[in-house]
């Protein structure tokens, strides 16, 4: 008892997992009256899991990543769009094994706004509504493991919450009150 006290990865080395995740992310934002994904952006950080049986796992990370929207150069006026938002999100997920290599996951996250920008061809944009300071998504995908140690992953993401909230009180719609991040990313897992 007293060894499983001072070196607990005895007991538990075989249940518990660690890593690194990295990879890209496409985003838009809905309600900016923009579609598409066109808005690309790095995401990266760390991960740990827990097998509670054969085909069942859980999964909480901690990561960087980047979000927003724009909209491409205007030929005719040289105008353009972007809004840049980065996030400390916190992902905890489900993952259930359908396959010897396939994983589906689903599950919420929270984020934390670190920098939020926007500007146009004329510069940095002022005088809009501000952003919230978190983000609650939810979030479903699935990975492939490549090898021992790799493992391939794509996932979307959605906002629960408005990210921001109309400016003034036109709308009146309970299910369309703001601006609602969408991402997609595509990311490798690193499993020590």
């Amino acid at each position: 008892m007293i060894l499983l006290l001072i070196n607990p990865s005895i007991s538990f080395s075989q249940d518990f997992h660690a890593g690194i995740r990295a990879g890209m992310s496409a985003s838009q934002v809905s309600g900016d009256r923009l579609s598409g994904f066109d808005k690309a952006g790095i995401v990266f950080g760390g991960f740990v899991g827990r097998n509670f049986s054969e085909k069942i796992s859980g999964q909480m990370e901690i990561s960087f990543i980047q979000k927003g929207s724009r909209s491409s150069v205007n030929k005719e006026d040289n105008s353009y769009y972007r809004m840049r938002l980065h996030y400390i999100q916190v992902p905890v997920l489900f993952q259930y094994k359908v396959g010897k290599k396939i994983d589906l996951e689903v599950g919420p996250s929270a984020g934390v706004l670190v920098l939020s920008e926007e500007n146009d061809q004329l510069g940095l944009i002022n005088n809009t509504p501000p952003f919230e300071d978190m983000d609650v998504s939810f979030n479903a995908g699935g990975s492939y493991q490549i090898g021992e140690h790799w493992t391939f992953n794509a996932r979307y993401s959605a906002s629960i919450l408005p990210v921001r909230k109309f400016q003034g009180s036109y709308n009146f719609n309970f299910f369309d009150r703001g601006q609602y991040n969408e991402l997609i990313e595509l990311a490798f897992l690193y499993r020590f």
